[in-house]
């Protein structure tokens, strides 16, 4: 697929996708027995849009434009000095009608709200309103063929970029600098990243999230960014070894790798959340770390959510053309891809040459650590 094809907010396929989001959306109303939905949060802006980007604040969950979805009609409201480029730029050929207010009149969400009847819901928590952001996370599956092959172009730059940056790591270099130069890369690819995680030695043991610091890398490095594009997301996590692991590296690791690939191997779909993270406890008590999967959610379905890490709490089950994001870690390591269940079956699109493979019996090929 071409860049400007999968980039283009004016793509016939975005315009065709966006009016599948809308209709899915108006299903739910009229099951509900709502009378509409103001959506504002910046991931389901860019699922009911198909990539379109609402946000001018980066440190904020909430955009600036506010899209109104009734059954019969549909609206973006925003302040002027938004709401035209909203309008023309990230929702071109939708069907939405602008509305647009001076910044004086207050939170756009109160003129949203004169637009519905009087059982109207939010995504965000507002008085009055029925709070939905769940209800409308489970219905951005199953992914359509567009955001398959965007999920397909995002993992395969983020993985490019993690053999870029393991090939170029060099003992002495500072966690903050291999984190600068691995944001650069997503940068020059124009990847956002919602997390940059770079840690090195004793602190992969020490913390669940070694965030980036001045300390200078010895022998031990994970890295981990958490990439978004269109608002869909691949987080990925690698490791690599300068000289030969000692045992409690090679162990951890390995303990790891073996449960994601067994995990990979047995995703089908109608398994509930449920049942996959009993399997996984199940798992880290056969390979020996019985506990571990009590310090960090297990993983999920990702997409437009960076990760839905409880879905195991729900009654949902696994589906095609879904993507997940399994993360697992024990003391010591951590692993993860971007992973598709889709109708060519398990995908990784995160994972190519020449990144070492790890196989065990009973399992499909996943990442290993690169020992340099």
């Amino acid at each position: 697929m071409e860049d400007e094809m999968v980039f283009s907010q004016n793509d016939p396929r975005v315009i065709r996708d966006a009016a599948i989001k809308r209709e899915r959306v108006q299903t739910w109303l009229r099951e509900r027995g709502l009378d509409g939905v103001i959506i504002s949060r910046r991931d389901h802006f860019a699922w009911i849009t198909c990539g379109g980007d609402n946000h001018v604040l980066k440190n904020s969950d909430i955009g600036v434009g506010h899209l109104v979805i009734t059954p019969q009609k549909c609206y973006l409201v925003a302040h002027s000095m938004d709401a035209l480029r909203l309008f023309e730029e990230q929702v071109p050929g939708q069907g939405y009608e602008l509305v647009s207010l001076h910044w004086y009149h207050g939170d756009p969400r109160l003129a949203a709200r004169d637009l519905i009847g009087e059982r109207w819901a939010a995504d965000t928590p507002y008085e009055g309103a029925v709070e939905v952001n769940r209800d409308l996370s489970l219905l951005h599956d199953p992914l359509t063929e567009l955001e398959l092959a965007r999920c397909r172009w995002l993992g395969q730059q983020v993985g490019d970029i993690l053999c870029e940056i393991a090939q170029s790591l060099r003992p002495g270099q500072s966690e903050e600098e291999v984190a600068r130069n691995l944001h650069v890369e997503c940068i020059k690819r124009g990847i956002e990243l919602d997390v940059l995680i770079v840690g090195s030695d004793e602190r992969i043991f020490r913390y669940r999230h070694p965030l980036p610091t001045d300390k200078k890398i010895e022998r031990y490095v994970l890295l981990h960014p958490a990439a978004r594009r269109w608002g869909l997301h691949a987080n990925v996590s690698r490791s690599v070894y300068f000289g030969k692991p000692p045992g409690n590296v090679e162990r951890a690791y390995r303990a790891a790798a073996t449960l994601e690939a067994h995990l990979l191997d047995r995703l089908v779909p109608g398994l509930s959340f449920a049942e996959i993270l009993e399997w996984q406890k199940s798992q880290y008590a056969e390979l020996g770390f019985v506990d571990e999967w009590r310090h960090h959610f297990q993983g999920g379905p990702t997409g437009y959510v960076v990760v839905d890490a409880l879905r195991h709490s729900t009654a949902a089950k696994v589906q095609v053309n879904q993507a997940f994001d399994w993360f697992i870690t024990i003391t010591g390591a951590k692993v993860e891809e971007l992973v598709l269940l889709s109708k060519r079956g398990i995908e990784i699109p995160s994972f190519q040459a020449p990144w070492p493979v790890f196989e065990p019996e009973g399992g499909i090929p996943v990442p290993d650590l690169w020992v340099r």
